[in-house]
């Protein structure tokens, strides 16, 4: 789930992280028991100041709010001992200070955001409700009201386009740097086809229509008294068994067109090679790939931008508190 609200963390995971926005604010209130529900009945929450960064402050309904979304997502239902508490609390702080350091930064050179953007990102978290009222009911239940709704989108669409300015819009991917990328992936996009069966060789006549019919009991039998595992039929020295052999498409051509258009698990009809009758039961199949980098050009780009966009938003952050003034809260006072 999309979690975005009070504490401001989907910016942080969307933006500043390189995940793909769909719908901010999305399903927020399904949430409310682990998240929303915590700062429920704490009233002076909001009012007891956890951190100042550069004078902003942090307070403790927001820490609760992202204490709860790092315990969920990051160690699930692990028992939450003393110790482990303290460690959630720690990074859930950490996180709230780079977020409120990022937005700090973006606001400095993003003054305002566009009343049409903010109306199209409106419309965009409105699509997620049935109703006016039931929109209505979650900026109310989630945020207080319109007006604090409104501050916390705009601080993430103020983030979302200082990313795009200065990041996002200086990244070149070059021919060289896609090309490069597609040659050492090249296993990847250019594989041969490939079929792997579990062979049984058989010592018998091949010219012989007995051996054909006795191939056939043997396969029936495989087939409805051993649940269709050969290796679980008892061998009565007129063949044997080798499992899990690929095949190569060069030596063992027949084998292998034969085997190859049968459904998983299916058995071929007698094959004769070199004399000696085979029947083969496919358990594996891959198409050929053979994608040329014209066609996997846009895919490359993409991952190599993404690559590019996290490692010069890695650096920013890693810079981000040199010069700030980052002051803990003593909560025992």
């Amino acid at each position: 789930m999309n979690r975005l609200g009070k504490s401001f963390g989907l910016f942080f995971a969307v933006v500043v992280l390189g995940f793909f926005w769909v719908a901010p604010f999305q399903s927020i209130a399904a949430d409310s028991e682990t998240a929303g529900d915590m700062t429920m009945g704490h009233g002076s929450a909001e009012e007891i100041v956890v951190v100042k960064v550069n004078g902003q402050v942090i307070n403790m309904a927001q820490l609760m709010r992202e204490m709860a979304d790092v315990s969920r997502k990051k160690y699930g239902t692990q028992e939450i001992s003393q110790l482990l508490a303290e460690k959630i609390k720690r990074e859930a702080t950490e996180k709230l200070i780079t977020e409120e350091l990022v937005y700090q930064v973006a606001h400095s050179s993003i003054k305002t955001i566009p009343s049409e953007r903010f109306d199209q990102s409106r419309q965009e978290i409105r699509k997620n409700y049935g109703s006016e009222d039931e929109f209505q009911r979650y900026i109310k239940d989630e945020f207080g009201g319109e007006k604090k709704f409104r501050y916390w989108v705009e601080r993430f669409l103020t983030v979302e386009l200082y990313i795009s300015q200065e990041f996002d819009s200086k990244i070149i991917v070059t021919d060289q740097e896609v090309q490069k990328a597609y040659d050492d992936a090249r296993s990847y996009f250019v594989t041969d086809e490939f079929v792997q069966v579990n062979d049984l060789v058989f010592f018998l006549d091949p010219m012989s229509t007995e051996s054909v019919t006795r191939i056939e009991e043997i396969k029936q039998t495989i087939v409805s008294k051993y649940n269709n595992d050969p290796e679980q039929m008892p061998t009565d020295g007129t063949f044997a068994v080798e499992k899990n052999m690929p095949l190569d498409k060069v030596k063992d051509q027949k084998l292998y067109e034969a085997a190859k258009g049968l459904k998983e698990y299916g058995w071929t009809a007698p094959v004769n090679v070199e004399g000696n009758l085979h029947i083969a039961q496919l358990i594996g199949y891959k198409p050929a790939n053979n994608k040329s980098l014209k066609e996997v050009t846009p895919y490359l780009t993409s991952e190599i931008r993404k690559q590019k966009r996290q490692a010069m938003l890695n650096d920013w952050m890693a810079g981000l508190r040199k010069g700030a003034a980052i002051e803990m809260m003593d909560l025992t006072q």
